[in-house]
């Protein structure tokens, strides 16, 4: 038993004690200013060593005079401490780190860190003395207690200001609860291992929350295929949803049967087309009643009973015949029963309809349908538009006006039933092309020829807007009716004598051939040529009539004025299209002899215009046809272009073939594609025509190309404006044109 230390010894040792830690922490500061120390924690991590002699721990950390041990919160490593409990486990790793320590401190410390002290942690002094032999086996003890400052290298990162309260609130035990009595080192142990429960229990908590997020993360890139695949699939739904109900039910794509057939549906039934050459053809569509019995010389009357259409479905492959019609030779060809059109395709679906052209061609008002007015399925792709080709009526059963028919009508009329046909075929282009697709609100109505003349006839009818939005007349005649529905009557009775008839009945139960046979020759269209001498404009006859009807009053008239069209409408022609086949062969080679004694067997000697007109012309074949065109067709379209509001006029001077021409059905073809260029400048005039149609009919709109007073446009290898044509004001000066403008 050790005696009683007195209060002197007591102070003494708590002052030598004093003297040592000051000195301990001046030397520490030493250290730190050398090492030029940055931060708390670099510090820490880089000096925190421990120096062990005989059990003693030297600290190299800063321990405020009186405190022997840190609390737990500052005492926390990354490194998960082990149980006291662990016995010899434990043994060899904190040796290993004692010695490590040592050696790092033996070269770093100065001699005042190495001071030699008692271990507070010995209950006594003989204790120290028995058990020098047995120095190892006091290191085990003493590894539980200097677990605090092995762990202690990486201190806590302060959360917020609570903790340095706490920690200054965390009173440091003095040196005398070091007392060697064994109960007052057994209570210093149970408080050092509160404090380090309590640091292993929050560095526990954090370690446990590291695993769980690396845990998550690992988790998804484990499973990112299949959340890929899930949200791919959730994605694909979404669009199905929306292509579904915001679309319809409505199948945007119709199906193709048996490799070639498509079908359709009609205001009338089903219709089945053929694919042919990469479009859909549907030929032979019905549109209107037949025109035969009671019909025969009535308006087109539509389609708008059951009654009149066809069970299950129509096979539309193949086209039916014309109309009844004569043709150049004198033949009758075609059937009375001919109210039937062409609908040629790209494709048929609902979504992005096509623009629509329809074509109306005929060579006069007599025969000659459908002329180059045929729809290629081909181009009907290339171009991306529908084409609609109707029959219509010819002749006296598509023209006569006669007094005898028009008192079996109510309102009391006649004639014009081929315009009829053309816009009862306008209206079913209206209320079906969408199922063909293309688009009810985008028509365009082109007409070649005679075909041309009833197109800008159409224009001038009160409500053409209703049936179509653009027009487009090459080549057609330029004089309209004026004549009363009376005159005409009056004019046309001696037809009724030519088929021995006194009534309309009669006339319907005539046969339809006799009928369009007892046309007068008067009545049928001439080869055109120069006016001939003797020639009376007013004997000629006029197959349109102002029949209050269909035509309400003169087309001049309406176009004079401001407002006087409702739809747009390009008028054109080529520079030769006068031009035939027969004055080209009447003499083997026109020599300018043979030129000059043409032109003085015209009307024109009689105006002694010979001698003038030769200086304008050249003396060829190729002047005089260009001649003839100027008097008959340029001109006189010309002229009545000039007194319409916004309607443009283009002339085609573009030659072709072995008669370098330009024939009059250059531009036509040239629309549809089947002009074939065999040099570089007629490879440029088809794109540039092209390219100005097919602008139009999409965009209703021409070229931008400038602002002219009058517009004109050359139609050579390039479009290109101008404010007249040729020699048409001397032509109209000389009051040559528009009085002998041909008629159709």
């Amino acid at each position: 038993m050790s005696e009683p230390k007195s209060d002197d010894k007591k102070d003494i040792e708590v002052e030598e004690r004093e003297k040592m830690l000051n000195a301990e922490n001046k030397a520490q500061d030493e250290v730190n200013k050398s090492e030029g120390v940055e931060s708390e924690v670099g510090a820490e991590e880089k000096k925190t060593t421990k120096d062990i002699k005989e059990g003693m721990e030297v600290k190299p950390k800063k321990i405020p005079i009186g405190g022997i041990q840190m609390p737990g919160f500052f005492t926390r490593s990354k490194s998960k401490e082990r149980c006291r409990d662990d016995g010899d486990q434990n043994e060899t790793e904190g040796t290993e780190l004692l010695d490590k320590s040592s050696e790092k401190n033996n070269e770093s410390l100065t001699s005042q860190t190495r001071i030699k002290l008692p271990n507070p942690f010995r209950k006594s002094k003989g204790e120290e003395d028995g058990n020098k032999s047995g120095e190892p086996k006091e290191k085990k003890k003493i590894l539980d207690t200097i677990r605090l400052p092995l762990v202690s290298v990486f201190p806590k990162k302060k959360k917020d200001d609570n903790l340095q309260t706490q920690t200054d609130k965390a009173g440091l035990a003095s040196m005398e609860t070091l007392d060697e009595k064994s109960t007052d080192g057994k209570n210093a142990e149970e408080k050092n291992n509160e404090m380090k429960t309590v640091a292993l229990d929050d560095k526990t908590d954090v370690e446990a929350q590291q695993p769980v997020e690396e845990n998550w993360v690992d988790v998804i890139r484990a499973h990112r295929v299949a959340i890929g695949a899930t949200l791919l699939f959730i994605l694909v739904f979404i669009i199905i949803l929306i292509i579904v109900f915001a679309g319809g039910q409505r199948v945007y794509s119709l199906p193709i049967k048996d490799g070639k057939y498509v079908e359709t549906v009609t205001s009338c039934g089903k219709v089945e087309g053929i694919l042919h050459d990469g479009g859909i053809a549907f030929r032979g569509i019905p549109y209107a009643r037949p025109p035969i019995g009671d019909l025969r010389f009535r308006p087109a009357q539509a389609l708008n009973s059951l009654d009149y259409c066809w069970n299950g479905t129509f096979i539309a492959h193949n086209s039916t015949p014309v109309c009844l019609q004569l043709t150049g030779d004198g033949q009758t060809v075609g059937e009375e029963d001919c109210l039937t059109l062409d609908v040629v395709t790209p494709y048929v679906r609902y979504d992005n309809p096509l623009p629509v052209i329809v074509l109306v061609g005929a060579d006069s008002f007599i025969g000659g349908s459908p002329g180059k007015m045929r729809p290629s399925t081909r181009y009907s792709r290339i171009k991306d538009v529908v084409f609609v080709r109707p029959n219509f009526r010819l002749g006296a059963l598509g023209f006569l006006a006669l007094e005898a028919l028009s008192e079996s009508e109510y309102p009391h009329s006649s004639g014009n039933y081929g315009l009829s046909d053309l816009l009862e075929a306008l209206r079913w282009v209206k209320l079906n092309i969408e199922h063909f697709g293309g688009n009810p609100t985008s028509v365009t109505v082109i007409g070649h020829k005679a075909g041309g003349t009833l197109v800008t006839a159409l224009a001038t009818i009160p409500k053409a807007k209703d049936y179509f939005t653009r027009a487009w007349a090459t080549s057609g005649a330029a004089l309209y009716p004026t004549k009363t529905l009376q005159e005409a009557e009056f004019e046309n009775k001696g037809f009724m004598q030519a088929v021995q008839c006194q009534n309309a009945d009669c006339l319907r139960k005539l046969d339809a051939k006799k009928l369009v046979n007892a046309v007068e020759d008067t009545w049928r269209k001439p080869l055109i040529d120069l006016p001939a001498k003797g020639e009376d404009p007013s004997k000629r006859h006029q197959w349109l009539v102002v029949d209050g009807r269909i035509i309400r009053e003169e087309p001049e008239k309406v176009w004079a004025r401001e407002d006087g069209l409702s739809v747009n409408l390009v008028i054109g022609s080529t520079a030769q299209s006068a031009s035939s086949q027969k004055l080209l062969l009447k003499y083997d080679n026109w020599t300018s002899e043979f030129v000059k004694y043409h032109v003085n067997q015209s009307l024109l000697s009689e105006k002694n215009l010979v001698q003038e007109v030769l200086k304008m012309y050249p003396q060829t074949y190729h002047g005089l046809s260009a001649m003839i065109s100027d008097v008959r067709i340029i001109c006189p379209l010309y002229h009545m272009t000039s007194k319409m509001h916004r309607v443009p006029f283009y002339v085609v001077t573009q030659t072709r073939l072995e008669t370098n021409l330009a024939d009059v059905d250059s531009d036509i073809e040239a629309i549809l594609g089947r002009y074939e260029p065999h040099s570089p400048e007629q490879r440029r005039f088809m794109s540039a025509l092209q390219g100005f149609f097919y602008n139009y009919v999409w965009h209703g709109r021409l070229p931008e190309i400038g602002v002219v007073p009058r517009k004109v446009f050359i139609l050579g290898q390039d479009l290109v404006p101008n404010d007249t044509y040729s020699h048409c004001d001397y032509w109209i000066q000389k009051d040559i044109v528009p009085q002998y403008a041909a008629l159709d």
